[in-house]
């Protein structure tokens, strides 16, 4: 029983045994299950190296009890053998010495070393630089995002940087870099290479872009100043600014308001019609913080060229303002002070322009789709004295005036000058002589080529050119033509001749005039070589109208002409004189009277002569106490100077106090003359009195008449006839001959002979017959 009982005892302890394994594995097997999900839900190891971590870190920077920055992180692990904190989720935001700034960096993790304060964030960050608040109390936009990587920021020093590419974004475009440098302490940014951004086309830049490039770009908040080192570049369109460096200073919203370009700024502006280019010491902007520029100044050793399909053109001068159209990026006006040096060349045709100051207005610009349209000069006017030198292929004018106003037609062409305030144009073609004008007023019109057309004086106008003078209220020259045209009492010499006329118009090139109006002039009297030589003083001629040429100094006087010089006058329908002939001839109604020579027998004394004006007005019958006049009638005569000889002929009536002749023709014969000595300093005309009648009887008088053809000559109630009578004053004689000369007395005697030779003073008679010679007097015969 008891072995019975035994293994029975025995089954039963192993199958307890069984039960409790049984028990103890499944509590072991519940364990592990409940360290699995404990290890499951349990925080993670800390490694050996990790020395503390914590879920939100915080550090601060300041100066005394002000905050300068603050670095925020969600999540930090500090390293504790590496002497370094890693950041997630970081932001610094810097707030500035006055606590106005709002500056921030963000990026998703950063590696944080407290020993030395760096701040090394490798993956993208972002930097937003902006204003906690204006100075007016506005809530500022953003001013400036900058996106770049591995960025390196130090806590002590305040200083982010890196040499990463960098992004970089604000109100009014975009643009990129390389390599950046934040200040916290002034705020300031540096793009260090590579730097070229975008402004955002808009109807502020004429629906353009403008790209701006350097080699760094500083952004200096706290002074509201951005800096573009060079090489620069900016370009809008067809236009360019080059420059070593441009300075922008700015609102305090960020915009920008002046702008400055230093360095050998260049601006160079191309289009379909041309290019054109500016270059200055220094350039300035003034501009509109809502997007446009107000002004410009370029100031120093200001240079512009400007090239076209017509030609060139050149400026220079010390400074140049340019006003800017409002709300668009386009010339308004420009004004150049400090020697002003323009020049236009058009093929062989130039224009040089000097002032000190001068001002320029454009056309404003038609704006489409595409941009403004091309703009053109509108008009321009000098603000100083100015001088212009225009020279083509015929010759060089020069203009001067104390006022230019230059007017441009739609082609951008010079259209119109003004000068204004005493002009002065002084002109050369080819060899001629310089012909030089002035006036109170001066207006040029210009051609399709750009050669001036026609120019127009008025007030105080004043003409010479060589010996050649002339001065009236109004002229006007024509350059087709080559003619000057002169009204308001126009007043015309030269060397040897005045006139003055109530209009004129002068050939310049052929010498080719005509004047009308009423004509008076007076040829100087200058010796035996004057065109005109009758007598004592100058010589006077009046005419309705006067032709010709002062080149060839042959001119007509036509219209109730009439010359006196001293006791000599002359009337007719027309004067002609020929001057390098030493010629004159007068025709129509020809009405002459010479002084006689005095000195025949039974002749009166000679007293004071009369005035030219009445010279003509001689009474025959009387015999008075003056000198002697001869009053000539013919349809033509002709005067030739060096022979002192004038011929008239159509049938002549000549008389004196004396006497008188009828025949087909008459030559009258003057006296040389007299010898005019040469007395410096004395005038020409001083053998003139101031009225310019005789001084004495010192002029050209008649010592000899020879008619021909039906002679008839009457003394007192005698008549004689013949085909030639031969008159000398020196003697008072006259020799009949030719035809039977015949002689009546006033008891009707008559005598004949192959000559017939009688005195005017005295009853006596000469007869040359073929019977002899025998003298008649008191009607005895002396043999």
């Amino acid at each position: 029983m008891r072995n019975a009982q035994a293994s029975r005892y025995a089954g039963w302890a192993a199958g307890a045994a069984g039960v409790i394994a049984l028990m103890v594995g499944g509590m072991y097997a519940e364990r592990a299950i409940m360290a699995a999900r404990a290890r499951r839900i349990a925080p993670p190891v800390v490694p050996a190296t990790v020395q503390r971590q914590s879920g939100e870190f915080t550090y601060s920077g300041g100066e005394k009890d002000h905050t300068l920055y603050t670095i925020r992180a969600s999540h930090a692990t500090e390293f504790r053998d590496e002497g370094r904190t890693l950041l997630q989720d970081v932001w610094v935001t810097i707030y500035g010495r006055d606590g106005s700034r709002n500056d921030n960096i963000h990026t998703r993790e950063c590696s944080y070393a407290p020993k030395t304060g760096d701040v090394r964030c490798e993956a993208e960050v972002q930097i937003d630089i902006q204003a906690a608040k204006t100075a007016s109390g506005k809530t500022p936009g953003n001013a400036l995002e900058v996106k770049t990587r591995d960025l390196s920021f130090n806590r002590d020093t305040g200083e982010a940087t890196s040499s990463q590419p960098v992004d970089f974004v604000f109100p009014q475009g975009k643009g990129h870099g390389v390599g950046i440098r934040y200040s916290s302490g002034d705020s300031s940014v540096r793009v260090e290479h590579a730097v070229e951004f975008d402004l955002t086309p808009s109807d502020k830049t004429s629906g353009l872009p403008v790209t701006a490039t350097g080699s760094s770009l500083e952004i200096r908040r706290n002074d509201r100043v951005m800096v573009l080192a060079g090489p620069t570049m900016v370009r809008e369109g067809g236009r360019e600014l080059t420059a070593a460096k441009i300075s922008v200073d700015l609102d305090e919203d960020f915009h920008a308001r002046h702008a400055t370009a230093e360095g050998h700024p260049l601006i160079h502006m191309a289009d379909e019609g041309g290019k054109a280019d500016v270059t200055a010491d220094k350039f300035e902007a003034l501009l509109d913080p809502r997007g446009w520029v107000e002004r410009i100044a370029a100031d120093g050793n200001v240079r512009s060229s400007r090239e076209t399909v017509r030609g060139t053109d050149h400026l220079a001068t010390a400074r140049m303002d340019f006003a800017m159209d409002p709300e668009h990026n386009t010339l308004k006006e420009m004004t150049a002070t400090g020697g002003v040096v323009a020049d236009s060349q058009e093929g062989a045709n130039s224009r040089t322009l000097n002032t000190d100051s001068l001002r320029v207005v454009f056309s404003p610009a038609q704006h489409s789709g595409d941009g403004p349209d091309k703009q053109q000069i509108q008009s321009a006017e000098t603000l100083a004295p100015a001088t212009i030198v225009s020279k083509t292929a015929d010759g060089t004018t020069n203009l001067r005036a104390k006022k230019f106003v230059a007017e441009f037609g739609s082609d951008g062409r010079l259209g119109k000058l003004l000068g204004h305030s005493g002009a002065e144009v002084r002109s050369q073609a080819g060899n001629r002589a310089v012909q030089v004008t002035t006036a109170d007023e001066l207006a040029a019109t210009f051609g399709a080529k750009g050669d001036w057309d026609t120019l127009e004086e008025t007030g105080n106008v004043h003409f010479q050119q060589a010996d050649r003078k002339a001065s009236s209220e109004k002229a006007r020259i024509d350059r087709a033509t080559d003619t000057i045209t002169m009204d308001g009492s126009p007043v015309i010499s030269d060397a040897t001749s005045r006139s003055t006329v109530g209009s004129v118009k002068i050939n310049q090139k052929t010498g080719e005039i005509q004047a009308g109006a009423g004509v008076v002039s007076t040829y100087l009297s200058t010796g035996k070589s004057d065109a005109v030589n009758l007598g004592a003083g100058p010589a006077h001629i009046t005419a309705e109208s006067l032709s010709g040429s002062t080149a060839s100094g042959h001119v007509v006087y036509r219209g109730h002409a009439r010359l006196w010089q001293g006791d000599s006058v002359m009337d007719a329908d027309q004067v002609e004189i020929w001057r390098d002939e030493r010629k004159m001839q007068a025709q129509g109604h020809v009405v002459a009277v010479f002084r006689q020579e005095a000195g025949g027998p039974g002749f009166p004394a000679v007293g004071p002569p009369p005035k030219a004006s009445t010279a003509s007005k001689v009474n025959t019958a009387s015999h008075s106490s003056g000198p002697t006049l001869w009053v000539i009638h013919a349809p033509l005569l002709t005067y030739w100077n060096d022979q002192g000889k004038a011929h008239l002929e159509g049938g002549v009536v000549a008389s004196s106090q004396d006497g008188s002749l009828e025949s087909q023709t008459l030559d009258v014969f003057l006296s040389p003359p007299p010898a005019t000595p040469e007395i410096k300093g004395a005038s020409r005309t001083s053998g003139a009195s101031s009225d310019g009648s005789s001084a004495g009887a010192g002029g050209r008088q008649l010592t000899r008449a020879l008619a021909r053809g039906k002679v008839l000559v009457s003394q007192g109630d005698r008549r004689g006839t013949g085909e030639q009578a031969d008159y000398t004053a020196v003697d008072g004689k006259f020799v009949l001959s030719g035809g039977n000369p015949t002689l009546i007395d006033a008891s009707g005697d008559t005598t004949t002979g192959h000559s017939l030779t009688f005195y005017v003073a005295s009853d006596t008679i000469l007869i040359d017959s073929e019977s002899g010679s025998r003298t008649l007097s008191k009607h005895r015969v002396e043999k």
